[in-house]
């Protein structure tokens, strides 16, 4: 049965953003005596607990936040257009790529494009319809939603019933395969993102970053593992990932951990460990062309 700690991933996932980086006006006093203080939501690392093993995943603020805080300019050449919402079709099409759009939202609206964020809200809607999860939000509350996609306090109190109503349906119809998916394809389009801004950049801490996903990688193709005679769909992707992996056994890696700094003041968390990664040149192209390969094999 799909645990808590993995629908709040997915959930993460798809509005992260509202919920850290929305600019707007206060919410009304009721939703302040119901919504999560800010203070105790970790936008880091999320852990996910499967068949009783843990497994530590960052999550798509974290890249996105990184790309933001070295002054590295609004690309939107590296979303996913809403336009290919047409090319899915299947259920492994449509979970990955709410995955997708999900981390596209997020790096949308950290740039504060909130047209965009509109559009891409829509699309993730439209997606959880055509999969047959969008019974597990009422309708009067993706209303709100859109009515306070620009208000972080308001938007944050109705997210936050949101993941409850998720979080019930998909453990009461045991969908276990479709948040792996969702997750999946978050993870992807963050690491594509992040390897497309670092090698354009040739920023020191973007590659740092990108060099810290060797062990999320790991971890994911772990969860992934047991769906691999799923689907021709699950097998091919698995040994794309582990293609991958191979390509960052190359990378020289040292990781000091501290813990993060939490500010509500500026709702934001600070990632504070270092890393130091050593890598040439050609080998972050490399890296950097596989995961854009296995990115558009899900997005085309």
């Amino acid at each position: 049965m799909l645990n808590k700690l993995l629908i709040r991933y997915i959930f993460i996932y798809i509005v992260a953003s509202f919920v850290f980086f929305s600019c707007g006006q206060p919410a009304n006093n009721q939703d302040r005596e119901n919504r999560i203080p800010l203070e105790e939501i970790d936008t880091s690392t999320v852990l996910i607990k499967l068949s009783n093993n843990l497994f530590t995943l960052p999550s798509p603020y974290q890249a996105t936040y990184t790309i933001k805080n070295s002054d590295i300019g609004f690309q939107k050449s590296y979303l996913n257009p809403p336009d290919n919402l047409s090319n899915y079709n299947t259920n492994f099409q449509q979970a990955i790529n709410i995955g997708i759009y999900g981390t596209d939202l997020g790096y949308l609206n950290i740039h504060n494009q909130i047209p965009d964020v509109i559009s891409y809200f829509t699309v993730i809607k439209r997606l959880s319809q055509e999969l047959g999860i969008n019974s597990a939000i009422q309708i009067e509350l993706i209303e709100k939603i859109e009515k306070n996609i620009d208000k972080q306090d308001s938007l944050l109190y109705y997210l936050t019933n949101t993941y409850r109503q998720f979080d019930s349906y998909l453990k009461t119809n045991n969908r276990k395969d479709i948040g792996v998916l969702i997750v999946t394809g978050g993870w992807i389009e963050s690491l594509y993102i992040l390897s497309q801004s670092a090698v354009d950049s040739k920023n020191r801490q973007l590659i740092n970053r990108l060099g810290e996903q060797k062990h999320p990688l790991d971890n994911l193709i772990e969860i992934l593992s047991p769906y691999y005679y799923k689907s021709k769909d699950f097998s091919l992707l698995i040994d794309d990932l582990v293609d991958l992996a191979y390509e960052f056994d190359g990378i020289i890696y040292s990781y000091t951990y501290e813990k993060p700094k939490i500010h509500p003041d500026k709702k934001h968390t600070i990632v504070n460990s270092t890393s130091n990664v050593i890598i040439s040149e050609y080998h972050l192209k490399t890296i950097a062309n596989k995961i854009s390969s296995i990115r558009n094999k899900i997005i085309y």
